[in-house]
């Protein structure tokens, strides 16, 4: 398939291939996905060392660093995760280890090779863009002049652009029906739409105010200080001063120089969110840098080879302990086997299409209905498919509760340009319809609860250690007024003290806050589910619902309760 903008088509057409063959030697794809980035992470790495030697470092300290680099923070956790940033920046590292084999001499093959992975960098992501003008400023005293000039740089040109060529590839995937596919790459709009990124549009501007500045420079720092930790801190404080030092090198100043341009660019377009892959190379950089100057200073005094290699060794431990459990939260972060668990409550045909916005759930729940076959007939599609079209399709979408960050009632009556109709599907999950949706409960009757407000039917499902309830209510008149709903288990016919309440379930609006009653349409039915778990049939004879208000002095109103009684045949309605 294809992935959201700018598309990142290198990552994938080389990604999809090495996750088939990983998975035909019975590697998991998930797994497979997350070792093609610790590929790209471990060259990077290489790639350091190689510049260190390069530099003139001795070999156990070229590969300590490297060791060190590749325990910081975000080098490890995206040589660890699905993510496009460990191959972003190892072309970096291999287009600065072209320049410094090129300032051993001009090689015109070299600079054309130097073209194609600048122009294979931008299209992969256009975080490589910063890198452009130091290579162009560095490389200009090296190049040819005149006539061979002229040549070589229209050849360099069409090489760098040939780098783009990786987004045919997209074309290609949505051109051969691919199930996963973002926007829509096939239209010369949708495509450059993908291209520029026009979705993030918002991102990609200057910042407003110096204040905005400020609170950017100080998440910065921040950042990069998470990334160095007080230890690293140390190893540079040592070693840089030596490296920044007659007699000067340009090797080192290249460095430099990609350090301030990456620190330019986060000042410039600081909403782009992108401080944390930023610090990966300024981090990167500063380390080289002062390797070159500790590797300056132990041949000047060789006793201090041991103390700094027991240095580094302890940088690096400290950087396991501080970083490793960072690394786990994410790696072992089980809310996409949630998504699927929860599968098995949504209330939907055979064949039906769910939205989930693009992330961790998307992924997952993608996961479940196409690698593992779980669910098959159902559809699994983000945010940006054109959903008035695909409404007028299907009459019913389902979504997780949970998008309603973002992705709520007033997003969906904006893309529809409408007011949908919005009722619960089963815990967690919401139907979304065009149409007026219909009651799915196993007892239907009309009882008033206040209000105009009336209770049209409920359903009580009974595990062992859970009960699911699910409730369906209409009003009679628009009302202003905006209710909280509640469930309430007990073994008394009445509540009177907090201790008598077995357990509850309280919304603070319907359906967990999709379909507030002051929305509500005259007639129209609301269906709206409870869940209560760690609770046994025996703990509780009564089921009390209903709805409330809550004053400013903590007291709540009650609009009315509606109370259930079980009895030798299962739950009777107590009518008053």
């Amino acid at each position: 398939g294809t992935v959201h903008p700018t598309g990142t088509p290198l990552y994938m057409m080389l990604g999809s291939p090495v996750v088939t063959m990983l998975d035909y030697i019975g590697v998991e794809p998930t797994a497979g996905a997350s070792l093609f980035s610790l590929f790209w992470a471990v060259g990077s790495v290489i790639l350091v060392v190689i510049i260190l030697l390069e530099s003139s470092v001795p070999p156990v300290l070229a590969a300590g660093l490297g060791v060190v680099i590749g325990l910081t923070k975000n080098m490890w956790i995206h040589a660890s995760i699905a993510e496009v940033y460990s191959l972003w920046i190892f072309l970096l590292l291999l287009a600065l280890y072209i320049v410094l084999k090129l300032e051993g001499g001009w090689s015109d093959k070299m600079g054309w090779m130097l073209a194609l992975v600048a122009g294979l960098g931008c299209a992969h992501h256009r975080l490589f863009a910063p890198m452009l003008p130091v290579l162009a400023v560095w490389l200009w005293p090296l190049m040819p002049r005149g006539n061979n000039l002229i040549r070589w740089g229209v050849i360099a040109i069409a090489i760098f652009a040939a780098g783009f060529l990786p987004y045919l590839d997209i074309i290609r995937r949505a051109s051969n029906g691919s199930q996963w596919v973002y926007g829509d790459p096939n239209s010369w709009e949708g495509f450059w739409s993908i291209f520029w990124a026009k979705e993030a549009s918002g991102l990609q501007g200057l910042p407003t105010d110096i204040d905005e500045l400020i609170a950017a420079a100080h998440k910065f720092v921040q950042i990069v200080n998470e990334e160095f930790l007080w230890s690293g801190i140390l190893l540079v404080v040592f070693g840089l001063p030596f490296a920044l030092v007659k007699p000067f090198h340009r090797r080192t100043w290249l460095f430099v120089a990609t350090v301030i341009a990456y620190v330019l660019f986060a000042a410039c377009l600081p909403r782009t969110g992108l401080f944390d892959q930023i610090s990966m190379i300024v981090v990167m950089s500063t380390f080289v840098v002062s390797g070159v100057g500790i590797a300056r200073i132990c041949r000047k005094f060789r006793y201090l080879n041991k103390i700094v290699l027991v240095a580094m060794l302890s940088v690096s431990y400290w950087f396991v302990v501080v970083n490793r459990p960072l690394v786990l939260d994410i790696t072992r972060d089980p809310s996409g086997l949630q998504a699927i668990s929860e599968l098995t409550e949504l209330k939907a045909p055979d064949s039906a299409t769910i939205m989930s916005p693009w992330g961790r759930r998307h992924f997952a729940l993608s996961y479940a209905t196409q690698v593992d076959g779980i669910y098959p007939g159902w559809n699994i599609l983000h945010h940006a498919e054109n959903w008035p079209q695909i409404l007028e399709q299907d009459i019913t979408i389902y979504t997780n509760t949970d998008s309603i960050y973002g992705f709520g009632p007033d997003w969906w009556t904006n893309v529809l340009g409408y007011q949908p109709y919005i009722s619960s599907a089963g815990y967690g999950w919401v139907a979304i319809s065009r149409n007026e949706l219909s009651m799915l409960v196993d007892n239907k009757d009309t009882i008033e609860l206040g209000n105009n407000i009336y209770l049209q039917g409920w359903t009580f499902n009974e595990g062992n250690t859970q009960l699911d309830v699910m409730l369906c209510w209409s009003t009679l008149a628009p009302t202003e007024i905006d209710y909280s709903t509640f469930v309430h288990l007990a073994v008394v016919e009445e509540i009177v003290v907090p201790e008598q309440l077995v357990a509850s379930s309280d919304h603070y609006a319907p359906i967990e806050n999709w379909r507030p009653t002051s929305s509500w349409k005259t007639e129209e039915v609301v269906c709206e589910s409870h869940t209560i778990i760690d609770v046994s049939t025996s703990d509780y004879k009564y089921i009390f619902a209903g709805m409330y208000t809550s004053a400013s002095a903590g007291e709540f109103n009650q609009l009315g309760k509606i109370t259930w009684v079980r009895d030798d045949n299962g739950w009777m309605l107590v009518r008053e």
